[in-house]
């Protein structure tokens, strides 16, 4: 279901799109050039920068986006933190993009991206200092099985941070679909945050931050749905992917945060033993 739902058959040409419009525009050639393409989730850049504050990386730093997308997210790790950052994905043709925008920007030395599912990673035991994800847990219902795979990734000592959306009841049926990660509720795995927090620290990790910052995420996707309806044209990225449900996808989400049935949390833990 995943794959097929962000599937984009013109990505090259949309990646392409976004790269001359930002020339047009005189914008420097960095990482942040298609941010409005490259960062799949809500408050795209701004929620990128905020989690690496969160997160301190250093240089010697080994990362491991998960649910990378076309890259946005560990491109802006990479650059910012001068690390390396490498990306999986169940979507090949996203990994390929991904590869592809990192070496135009001259970044293909500190990203790699693999396709690889996250319930089964290609990575030895112990391989990464950092785990990352931006809404990805909600399109994937093992999650005892994806935790348990992310601390046996998981250097000691090193931490997981998580940007999720996440619902406060039990069930999928408070919210309406569709959604942008869901046409239908059986396809969409949400869970509540009392469950998340008990999940973490049962899978061995130990849970330092968790946020709900639901209020930004509403000022963020008001905006996006006043432009839309305002008639504005449409901006490249996920609005495009996701097609002429867009609109109504983004008004199911705003409602059901302004309800409190669905909410937008950070967390960041770390799993247990020393560095050395």
């Amino acid at each position: 279901m995943t794959s097929s739902h962000y599937r984009c058959n013109n990505l090259d040409q949309l990646v392409n799109a976004a790269f001359n419009e930002a020339k047009q525009r005189n914008k420097p050639f960095d990482h942040k050039i298609i941010a409005a393409v490259d960062q799949f989730h809500i408050g795209g850049l701004r929620a990128t920068l905020k989690m690496i504050e969160l997160a301190g990386f250093n240089p010697q730093d080994k990362v491991l986006d998960i649910g990378c997308g076309i890259g946005g997210p560990a491109r802006t790790i990479a650059c910012t933190c001068n690390c390396h950052v490498t990306g999986v994905d169940l979507s090949e043709d996203y990994c390929q993009a991904a590869r592809l925008i990192s070496k135009q920007l001259n970044m293909d030395h500190q990203t790699k991206f693999i396709r690889a599912n996250a319930l089964k990673m290609p990575f030895n035991k112990n391989s990464y200092s950092a785990l990352w994800t931006q809404h990805v847990t909600m399109n994937i219902g093992a999650k005892k099985a994806l935790l348990q795979e992310f601390y046996r990734v998981l250097k000691p000592a090193g931490q997981l941070l998580m940007y999720e959306v996440l619902c406060t009841t039990h069930t999928n049926e408070s919210v309406n679909y569709p959604l942008p990660w869901a046409k239908e509720p059986e396809d969409s795995f949400l869970d509540n945050i009392h469950n998340y927090s008990s999940l973490i620290h049962n899978c061995g990790f130990e849970l330092n931050h968790l946020q709900d910052v639901s209020s930004t995420a509403i000022i963020n996707i008001k905006k996006v749905v006043e432009r839309i309806k305002q008639g504005e044209k449409k901006e490249l990225g996920l609005e495009i992917i996701l097609g002429e449900s867009f609109l109504t996808m983004m008004e199911n989400l705003l409602e059901a945060l302004k309800n409190d049935r669905l909410s937008v949390v950070e967390f960041v833990a770390t799993k247990p033993g020393s560095t050395s």
